[in-house]
Order: C-alpha cells, then sequence, then structure tokens
C-alpha cells in the first residue's frame, strides 16, 4: 500500500494540508531525573558518564553516517511534537497559527517546565510565521495558501526559555506548513524557499535550535514520483543552508516528515517516501517518518535500513487516548480491534444509532478490565519507545533511528471540528475505525500526554479573552509510562 493504513488522518485546508493531531486526575510534579540535570554539553545524550562539562552559548549539530550529533557526540531524541493551541481556539487563531510566539508565554513557559520534569530534550512545531516574510517577493502567494496566513511575532523568548542557559536545553525543530502540490509551482516554491531562509537566518545561532523540517505530511503518492518535486525541496534545503550560513554559519539540520508507506522492490519491502527520495537525490540531513503501526513497530527498521544510509527520526509516534462507549469495538487476542459494528467501513458513522456517536467520546477507562482501555495505550506507548530505543545507534538493534517526537505534548480540541467541547472524531466529524489504536478509532483531539482542562471564564481562548488563564495541563497515565522508559535511556 501506498500509504499505511496506520498514519493519522489528514484534511486539506485551502490549498494546503494541515495536519490534524491526535482526563486524567491532576498528579503532582515531580522533579527532572538526574540524568536529565545536565549542561547543554550532554543533555539528552546517551552513555554519558556524568562528567562535568561547561555549558556554551553556542550548538553544533550535524550527522555522522545514521547519528545525529551534537557537539560531536550522539544525540538520542526523547522528545514531543508541541503546539499551544487551547481550549476553543479554532485552526487559524491564536495561538494555533504560530504557537511560540512571544506573546504566549503564558503558555509555552509552563509548557517548558513540564518538559523538563518529564525528561523531554526535543520539541518539534508545525509552523512559525514571521512579519519579515512580507518583504519576499509573491509573499501574498503565501499568505493565500497558507493555513494560518496572520502575521504574528517573534519567537526569541520561546527560544531563549528553551535554551534556559544551558541547563537542561530543549531543543527546537521549526518549520513552515505549505502544500505539498504548491512544490511544483515555481512563484510559490521560491517564495517558501525565501521564508525559510529567513527563518534559518533569523534564528539559525539560537542554540536551542537543532534544526528545520520542511513540510510535515506533503508526501502524496501522485507527487514522490516526480524527481522535479524533489527538485524543489532540494530548493529548500539549499536556502535553509544558506539561511544558517548567514547566521554566523550555524550548524543545523535539515530533516522532513513523511508519512509512513511502504513499496515492494524485487520482493523487499522500502519507506516508499525514502525510497524515491533517495532515488532522485533529496539533500535533507536527516528523515523524519511518522509512524503509527500499532503496539509494535513491527518491521520498520528493516524498511529503515534498506531504505537509506542517514539518520532517521520518528517524527510522529503514538495512540489516541479517546473511548466511544455506544461502540462494541474491543482488542482480539492479536491486539488488533474486532467486533466493530455495522457500518463500520462508512464515512461519517460506524453504525451507531443517535446520539452521534462522537459527542459521547470519552477518555480511555483504567482499572478493571475494560477492553479497550488506558492499559491498552500505555502498553502501545511503552513498547513504541522501547523499540525506538532499541534500535538507535549502539545499542541491541539495528542502530537506524536517533529517537523521535511523540505524538503530542497536549489534546488540541480544535483537531474534531468542534474546539468547545472534547467530542472524537476529527474535522467534518467523520470516524473512521483503526484497528491498531487503543481506541479502536481514528480522533484527532486525544492524542495528548496530557489533557487539557479550561481555566477562567469566556468563550474566546487565552490570551484572546481576558477571561482566560492558558488551559491546565492533566497528565494522563502514558506520560508516566514514556517518562519511565526516557530515564532509562
Amino acid at each position: 500500500m501506498s500509504v499505511s493504513n496506520f498514519s493519522r488522518c489528514v484534511v486539506g485546508v485551502g490549498a494546503a494540508v494541515a495536519i490534524l493531531a491526535g482526563c486524567g486526575g491532576s498528579q503532582p510534579l515531580v522533579s527532572a531525573p538526574a540524568a536529565t540535570q545536565q549542561s547543554a554539553a550532554t543533555a539528552g545524550r546517551r552513555g554519558d558518564s556524568g562528567k562535568a562539562h561547561h555549558a556554551t552559548t553556542s550548538t553544533e549539530f550535524t550527522v555522522s553516517g545514521r547519528a545525529i550529533l551534537l557537539d560531536g557526540q550522539p544525540l538520542f531524541i526523547k522528545g514531543v511534537d508541541y503546539g499551544t493551541s487551547q481550549i476553543d481556539s479554532i485552526y487559524d487563531q491564536a495561538p494555533v497559527a504560530n504557537p511560540l510566539d512571544n506573546a504566549y508565554k503564558g503558555i509555552w513557559k509552563t509548557d517548558l517546565d513540564l518538559m523538563r520534569a518529564d525528561g523531554v530534550n526535543a520539541v518539534k512545531v508545525y509552523n512559525v510565521t514571521l512579519s519579515s516574510f512580507k518583504d519576499i517577493k509573491n509573499y501574498s502567494m503565501l499568505v493565500d495558501q497558507q493555513p494560518f496566513p496572520k502575521e504574528t511575532g517573534k519567537i526569541d523568548e520561546f527560544l531563549d526559555a528553551a535554551w534556559n542557559g544551558g541547563n537542561h536545553p530543549i531543543y527546537v525543530v521549526l518549520s513552515l506548513s505549505f502544500g505539498g502540490a504548491n512544490v511544483l509551482q515555481p512563484d510559490y516554491k521560491n517564495a517558501l524557499a525565501a521564508a525559510y531562509k529567513i527563518m534559518a537566518s533569523q534564528y539559525g545561532a539560537y542554540p536551542a535550535v537543532m534544526g528545520i523540517s520542511i513540510g510535515n505530511e506533503i508526501n502524496a503518492a501522485n507527487l514522490i514520483v516526480q524527481p522535479d518535486w524533489w527538485t524543489g525541496l532540494n530548493d529548500m534545503n539549499t536556502a535553509i543552508k544558506q539561511g544558517f550560513r548567514e547566521a554566523n554559519n550555524a550548524k543545523k539540520i535539515t530533516t522532513t516528515t513523511m508519512i509512513d508507506g511502504t513499496k515492494s522492490v524485487l520482493g523487499k519491502e522500502y519507506l516508499v517516501t525514502v525510497y524515491y527520495g533517495e532515488k532522485f537525490g533529496f539533500k535533507n540531513d536527516t528523515w523524519g517518518i511518522d509512524a503509527y503501526r500499532g503496539p509494535t513497530l513491527g518491521k520498520i527498521w528493516e524498511q529503515i535500513e534498506r531504505s537509506t544510509t542517514k539518520p532517521a527520526i520518528l517524527a510522529e509516534y503514538g495512540s489516541t487516548a479517546a473511548y466511544y462507549p455506544p461502540s462494541t469495538a474491543k482488542h482480539g487476542t492479536n491486539y488488533s480491534c474486532v467486533g466493530y459494528p455495522p457500518g463500520s467501513d462508512k464515512k461519517p458513522y460506524y453504525g451507531l444509532p443517535p446520539p452521534r456517536p462522537w459527542e459521547d467520546a470519552t477518555e480511555l477507562k483504567a482499572g478493571g478490565n475494560r477492553n479497550p482501555g488506558m492499559q491498552n495505550l500505555v502498553d502501545y506507548v511503552t513498547t513504541n519507545q522501547k523499540e525506538i530505543f532499541a534500535n538507535s545507534p549502539g545499542q541491541a538493534g539495528l542502530g537506524v533511528d536517533s529517537g523521535g517526537f511523540y505524538f503530542e505534548f497536549s489534546d488540541e480540541w480544535w483537531k474534531s471540528g468542534w474546539s468547545h467541547k472534547h467530542i472524537g472524531g476529527f474535522i467534518g466529524n467523520l470516524i473512521t475505525t483503526n484497528a491498531e489504536f487503543a481506541g479502536c478509532y481514528d480522533d484527532e483531539a486525544w492524542f495528548g500526554l496530557y489533557a487539557n482542562k479550561k481555566s477562567g471564564a469566556g468563550d474566546k481562548p487565552y490570551p484572546l479573552d481576558a477571561g482566560r488563564n492558558p488551559d491546565v495541563r492533566a497528565p494522563r497515565p502514558t506520560l508516566d509510562a514514556i517518562k519511565a522508559e526516557w530515564a532509562q535511556e
């Protein structure tokens, strides 16, 4: 199959592709593990001896073989995909448009503190918009086709806070959102390359910046087979590298975020996008791969090894925490869900009478013999993380990945299509089955390690409503599960 059935859904917004994301009781904030209380020179590394290092004011991210290097030493990424959208946010509204904007410090400052305590050493974001883009030739094309057209401000305060003076820094992968087909439109592609260059030149010298991702899930089957499409991505890659050179010759990496899918060549399976990217000479430093394959990532490691010699990052992995009480679906003996009600293969409904089942969505239940239940999700997250680490350089596996970004840090209610109530489904209230997910269905608003709780009064999100405070983050059992794994890695 050209695109894996285990990938999350995407939806078109205008001419671009927007990524759809995907409440336990409050738990006390725990101290950061000793292994995370390190300087910039050691944070997040495998096998560090714990020797003291002095924090520096610059960082170098390079690649060697299949490893990503931080200041010359292998880095294992213990990351989360991150956004600051709040309850009542809609997709083109602050703070969705530019999650790292200085104006949203009330949100991201607390989030960074939580991440440090959790053992996170990196975040990946999906979009940053800058007022300086206005000087780009054909800038208006970007405004019309970006899902987040509103100009926003600087992100320097976030990057400084992420660096934290070199005390357990959290490294950042930046990106711009665009539609894959736009790469084949010369004026648009040139404007986008110019925007990437500006981003790299403005922020490349910040020590918290790891690098830049060229898009997100833009690898449609009809595009990846076209050499000209890869030439367009190479133009963006070149522009980013030029921007880094202008930023005091910053050494940072370029990566991607591609939907998982396989291709058979002479009886052997390859990752289809990586296969064509290598065939047509894509000059990225690393490959980012979204992988939603169930409680085990299976043969992806052999497929990575066969498809590329570059470092690979799991750009997204995880599962939804939503549960649909009206459904009869449950996990069979081989984990995959069985017993779906009649009509489960139909959209937008899965065969149940009113009320609409997505309005009855709730969090997976803990304890007892609930099936599906929260323990399914905890097992899923734990096994995925163990496999990712086991297959990183220097470990017992194939040594083909440098860690990953768990999808995602916190829930995003707007991705269900209704930001005022935590319902299921995704934009358009469509519900589809996914037998490999812990809750048996795709539902884009429930992927967080943290659920959200509304704080304050008003029907607009913080900071748009004076009566609102930032949402309160409510940790799920999956957080403890992945923290336990990160602490050992």
